[in-house]
């Protein structure tokens, strides 16, 4: 990974902000943290004067790496813009590669998925096996062989809703807004 300059604007309030300063250090980034609400009030103008350059809106979080911008908790596009992969990134390609023939697809929402992907490594952490991560598992495999993701009732949330229970595959038709994004209703019968 080559040497990027990043700069990170940042409120020490901000959840976001402090998400983004979390992952930079948990990944060993080099980096650079302008805490705006920290500054004196001639630091902060002449930090706000830098920052409409890049974010007219001003908005928090910005962060620059390079000559690129990114607004917003974007934590996989952060990641991407780095050059940084983890094993989110091997398992959404590897799912990618084996659902998309068959019909499925990701939600356009990548950052939505890398979160329900890291749900699912977790759960495979936790019990063994990736469980569907919005369900909650019994930690038993022939207990939950129904929520494996991908679950029994993807095909048919799919088929009739235009997406599965977690919003991680969609039909090509509801990533398009051909058809409304409707709430799936859980299919599982309640356990004991």
């Amino acid at each position: 990974m080559d040497t990027k300059k990043i700069k990170l604007y940042s409120i020490t309030t901000c959840a976001f902000c402090q998400a983004i300063k979390k992952m930079l250090k948990d990944l060993g980034v080099v980096h650079e943290v302008v805490d705006a609400d920290l500054l004196s009030d001639g630091e902060r103008e002449a930090m706000l004067e830098e920052l409409r350059r890049v974010n007219p809106s001003c908005s928090f979080p910005t962060i620059t790496i390079d000559d690129q911008t990114i607004t917003g908790f974007k934590i996989q596009e952060i990641k991407e813009a780095i050059g940084i992969r983890t094993p989110v990134d091997d398992l959404y390609d590897a799912l990618k590669k084996i659902q998309e023939p068959k019909g499925y697809f990701f939600n356009r929402d990548k950052e939505r998925d890398f979160d329900l992907l890291r749900g699912l490594l977790t759960n495979k952490d936790r019990y063994g096996y990736m469980s569907c991560p919005c369900r909650l598992a019994s930690g038993k495999r022939e207990e939950d062989q129904d929520i494996l993701c991908p679950c029994v009732y993807r095909e048919a949330d799919v088929r009739e809703f235009g997406s599965c229970y977690c919003q991680l595959y969609v039909s090509a038709a509801w990533n398009e807004d051909r058809i409304p994004h409707a709430l799936v209703p859980e299919r599982r019968k309640a356990r004991g």
